[in-house]
């Protein structure tokens, strides 16, 4: 069966909200934070860095996919695809990860360079090369690459090493987490080719990790942006994307100043929820959404201090305040 199809706009990867006390996974409130980014149109991302998927179990990762699913068509979204985080150690644990993924509901996969042994093959072209052929040649998903040096002990893939993973047939994204906008045009530029869709039917999606640079990423051919400040803001992301794409598409100007007043709402708000973490953003759900949204960290991630609390109270309230005023 062809996975749901995954069209540009906005998506969110998702906080993993765990009881206080225990640490155990809230099912009930990571249904609630599904649905509602889906009725904001914002695209559903699951088990990625904001997920804490390494502090997970192979068997809570499954349960939180179906868990998801089954949210969503409840919700009355079945046509909702799930990007699902399966990036590990090994190729061989990865292929494995994705698999289950798809048996669980999952549509899509986003893995992320092997860091653990980044001394080793950080500078290897060829190991990772090999890492990531093997794991779009065995996964039953479609495959994005995540390029992430933060959680990666450094490893940056460049846009020649991405332009030749573009080029495998089950590779159908880039996310790039590196801010290098550059990079993102250089692999939009190729892959948005008439010769490289004569090789390559499906669409290719090119995507930064941040929402600060929607506007200019999209100027640069972006499809849009996989952003954790989504969790927060939704529909104010989205609103920005859908204008942006309306001033390029009409060439309005006016419009144009619209995205760039949107851009500026949403650019303060990425990067407090930036600094903030994930103890900061899972403290901003439950204190700006919805109590009981988001939970706490696993240890020894850090539940966010007095500190986070009056940054967010100073940069984010903004944003909030416009989020609410939007249908």
């Amino acid at each position: 069966m062809s996975p749901r199809p995954f069209p540009n706009g906005v998506y969110c990867p998702l906080t993993t909200p765990f009881k206080a006390q225990t640490e155990e996974v809230d099912y009930d409130a990571l249904k609630t934070q599904v649905v509602r980014l889906a009725k904001a149109r914002c695209g559903i991302v699951l088990l990625g860095t904001n997920g804490e998927a390494s502090h997970l179990s192979d068997t809570e990762r499954t349960s939180i996919i179906t868990a998801a699913r089954t949210a969503l068509t409840a919700a009355n979204f079945p046509d909702t695809a799930l990007l699902v985080g399966t990036g590990t150690g090994s190729a061989r644990e990865t292929v494995k990860l994705c698999n289950e993924a798809k048996a669980a509901g999952a549509d899509y996969a986003i893995v992320i360079p092997p860091g653990y042994f980044a001394f080793a093959i950080g500078k290897n072209r060829e190991a990772l090369k090999s890492y990531f052929w093997e794991v779009l040649d065995k996964s039953e998903v479609p495959v994005m690459i995540y390029n992430f040096p933060g959680a990666s002990a450094g490893i940056d893939l460049d846009s020649d090493i991405l332009v030749e993973l573009s080029e495998h047939q089950n590779c159908f994204g880039a996310k790039l987490t590196c801010g290098g906008i550059g990079k993102g045009h250089r692999l939009s530029i190729h892959t948005q080719s008439a010769e490289y869709k004569k090789r390559h039917p499906t669409p290719f999606i090119v995507m930064p990790g941040f929402s600060d640079i929607l506007l200019p990423s999209m100027i640069a051919l972006s499809s849009g942006c996989i952003t954790g400040t989504g969790n927060i803001i939704p529909k104010t992301i989205v609103k920005l994307y859908d204008v942006a794409e309306e001033a390029l598409r009409t060439g309005s100007l006016e419009k144009l100043r619209e995205a760039q007043a949107l851009q500026e709402i949403v650019s303060l708000a990425d990067w407090a929820i930036v600094k903030a973490g994930i103890g900061g953003t899972k403290y901003a759900l439950d204190t700006y959404v919805q109590a009981g949204l988001g939970g706490v960290p696993r240890s020894p991630l850090p539940i966010a201090g007095q500190e986070i609390h009056a940054l967010l109270a100073r940069d984010l309230v903004r944003a909030v305040e416009f989020e609410k005023s939007l249908p």
